[in-house]
């Protein structure tokens, strides 16, 4: 090989390296789209990607903007309207934009006819007239810790480290729980606890990190992006948050973590 080869193949390298890692790369795009509904007001319309786990929320005037591939899902949910999904195609890849339609949700209930078989009008009593079935399970049948719920590893721990009272009476004499007591006073109950925090807090974190990204989260709230895990535990910490912590719903959360934004960029100079 000559030099004039080793110039062109010096040349000519780069051009082929790029074109191989952009052949293996997926073609992901940033799709802007409005969200429009028959009365024309939209709001707290929660967008996710469903096979990227990415999500974003309209603004006041419908708009929204998020990152696609092709045979992506889109997912338009809110309290108001009726869940809607929309596969990502070419034709919506290369132009890069999309109308998206919303149907209000629209609670229609049965007519109910009251027929004359000496009904009371109460439910109860009517369905033993009739000899309608409940159906079957361990609460109906009346099982015992039926209701319980199944407790974690640390609960459980927990639950054997600090159960029954520390001191039992009985007239005159009492008994002391020990191991109890010990587990008192070598830290052991209070490290369970901690740990059972841990995992809550944990658990709470990976599903708000499945419905909003950072980047979302910093546009809505006006908190830059390197203080949003920080802006997250503040609001883990916070003792009214675990009124929301049993059930997690996008927009309550949504709500909860505006309210919180103004308190904690006042709190860190970020106003």
């Amino acid at each position: 090989m000559n030099n004039s080869d080793l110039f062109k193949l010096f040349i000519l390298l780069p051009i082929l390296l790029t074109s191989m890692i952009g052949y293996g790369q997926e073609n992901i795009v940033e799709l802007t789209g409005i969200v429009t509904s028959p009365n024309n007001t939209v709001s707290n319309i929660l967008v996710v990607n469903i096979n990227s786990k990415k999500s974003t929320i309209i603004d006041i005037k419908g708009v929204f903007s998020i990152e696609v591939k092709l045979q992506d899902t889109l997912q338009f949910s809110a309290v108001h309207y009726r869940t809607k999904e929309i596969v990502i195609i070419d034709e919506i890849l290369n132009k890069k934009t999309i109308l998206v339609d919303l149907e209000e949700k629209v609670v229609n209930l049965d007519e109910v006819v009251i027929l004359p078989h000496n009904l009371t009008g109460q439910v109860a009593l009517d369905i033993k007239k009739f000899g309608t079935k409940h159906n079957v399970t361990s609460s109906s049948l009346g099982l015992p810790k039926a209701n319980i719920k199944v407790k974690t590893k640390n609960e459980r721990l927990l639950f054997e480290a600090d159960d029954g009272k520390l001191i039992k009476f009985y007239g005159i004499a009492a008994t002391i729980n020990v191991t109890k007591l010990l587990n008192k006073i070598s830290g052991r109950t209070k490290k369970l606890k901690d740990h059972i925090l841990l995992d809550k807090h944990i658990k709470i974190e990976n599903e708000i990190d499945n419905l909003f990204s950072k980047k979302v989260l910093s546009e809505e709230l006006g908190i830059p992006q390197t203080n949003i895990a920080d802006f997250l535990d503040f609001c883990l910490n916070q003792p009214d948050f675990t009124k929301l912590s049993d059930t997690i719903s996008a927009l309550r959360i949504l709500e909860y973590f505006k309210g919180k934004s103004y308190e904690y960029k006042k709190a860190n100079g970020l106003n």
